[in-house]
């Protein structure tokens, strides 16, 4: 008798609708739910999240490789998603650096402004002097 009476004082008034802090429990009285299964969730929840993080450690970032096909060496640089390429100019004796292609004929230019989106081997164009 004491609970019905102590749930009778939460009881406030909102305009003419009386609202009581027990009644939101049944938010979810329609959601009919094994523990079984919600253990599944649970344990699927927490082990994809350690998935994703355990990728996110291993794969800090985008590896770009640098071919500078007879030039002097480049290192190579781990960047993130969308930094931009900083790279230093490498030398050939007879030649003249002419940029950087994704391809190794050289047919289509990198251009320098272009975020990183994924890990990508670049190759030094050359100019004959």
């Amino acid at each position: 008798m004491a609970d019905i009476e102590k749930e009778k004082s939460n009881v406030e008034t909102k305009g003419e609708m009386n609202v009581s802090p027990l009644s939101l429990h049944n938010i979810y009285k329609n959601i009919h739910i094994s523990l079984r299964t919600l253990d599944f969730i649970i344990v699927g929840l927490i082990a994809l999240l350690f998935i994703v993080l355990m990728i996110g450690f291993n794969n800090r970032g985008f590896v770009i490789e640098f071919d500078t096909q007879g030039g002097t060496p480049v290192a190579s640089q781990k960047l993130m998603y969308g930094d931009l390429i900083e790279y230093e100019e490498p030398t050939r004796e007879g030649y003249r650096f002419d940029g950087y292609s994704r391809y190794a004929s050289c047919e289509d230019r990198f251009d320098p402004e272009t975020p990183v989106d994924g890990s990508m081997k670049l190759y030094a164009c050359w100019i004959g002097d």
